[in-house]
């Protein structure tokens, strides 16, 4: 069994993303991959039921972090199926129980960085280094675009003159962020009012874009954004039309202060297959909650799952992770 070990400087620096992706990845060149997560982050930790859902994988429930029988046991289980086991490190350990967990697995690591413009090469090093030998490499995500040439003139030529494999440089990516309908509406105790397809409550929103906050006619305004959530006044029907009309894909119509929208609107949104939701909320308590919930948003979508991978697929050296995890 080979096991992979991923780590990370701080929560939400995309390891369940890198998890799941480089398991679909190695799936798609013929290996048998899986993730699981030893060791969950509390009660509320989804990981685990995300892992279960975007790789189809009966992966064994989260143990504690100083029983090291058990998570050697759990990923024994997802070895007699697979060819490689990717554990997802937990935010909730020390240090030092993350070297113990990585050691009993007898795992190699990947030590994810998070960019940020004052990253330095010493940095990303300072993660790798308590794993010593079991080190396969670093991955650094959420590279901003404006940032390219930094890190091309700084960061990079510094890992690798450290003799540090720096395993790929995966770039922001607007998609990562977006959360479904169904979230959107659960957030604001909304109401679909539609008849539609069970799946829609899944599309996955990428934007929101409140109706009269620009001075470009409607559809010009809504137009810039694809996949979106357009938020306007129930008595806007001229707005929610523009939403409705405007090229690319309304996700949902989302009508605030508890109006209704008109007849005419719903059934254009109906012709479109675009979900709407009444909430009680104004305009502007509603992007308060809305902002809060991207911010917050997970790992969670199969779009999301498809979007890191194919960005793995372009940004992963795969050979050299390979040579280094393989006997």
């Amino acid at each position: 069994m080979t096991t992979l070990y991923i780590t990370s400087d701080h929560p939400a620096a995309g390891k369940t993303a890198l998890c799941a992706a480089l398991a679909r990845l190695l799936r798609a060149q013929g290996m048998r991959a899986t993730a699981f997560k030893p060791v969950s982050d509390g009660a509320d930790d989804p990981d685990h039921a995300i892992y279960q859902t975007l790789l189809a994988t009966d992966a064994p429930a989260p143990c504690d972090a100083n029983n090291l029988s058990q998570i050697t046991d759990a990923a024994a289980s997802l070895a007699a199926q697979n060819d490689i086991v990717i554990a997802e490190a937990s935010n909730s350990i020390t240090a030092d129980q993350s070297q113990r967990i990585a050691a009993a697995l007898d795992a190699r690591v990947i030590a994810i960085a998070t960019f940020a413009p004052n990253l330095t090469p010493d940095a990303v090093l300072a993660l790798g280094a308590p794993y010593a030998d079991r080190l396969a490499g670093y991955v650094v995500n959420n590279l901003t675009q404006y940032m390219t040439t930094h890190a091309n003139e700084n960061l990079i030529p510094g890992v690798q003159a450290a003799g540090a494999p720096l395993l790929a440089l995966i770039p922001e990516d607007r998609r990562l962020l977006g959360v479904s309908v169904a979230q959107l509406a659960d957030r604001l105790h909304g109401e679909f009012i539609l008849d539609l397809e069970e799946d829609d409550p899944n599309d996955l929103v990428e934007y929101l874009m409140v109706g009269g906050m620009s001075l470009d006619p409607g559809e010009t305004y809504f137009a810039t954004r694809d996949n979106r959530a357009a938020i306007v006044r129930g008595d806007r029907p001229d707005l929610q039309m523009s939403a409705l009309a405007a090229p690319g894909n309304t996700a949902c119509l989302i009508a605030t202060g508890g109006i209704a929208p008109i007849e005419y609107v719903r059934y254009e949104a109906e012709q479109e297959e675009t979900p709407i939701i009444i909430v009680q909320t104004d305009t502007l308590d509603t992007m308060d909650a809305l902002n809060a919930l991207i911010d917050a948003s997970r790992f969670d979508h199969p779009l999301k799952l498809e979007r890191f991978t194919n960005l793995l697929q372009d940004r992963l050296d795969l050979e050299t992770l390979l040579a280094a995890i393989t006997p």
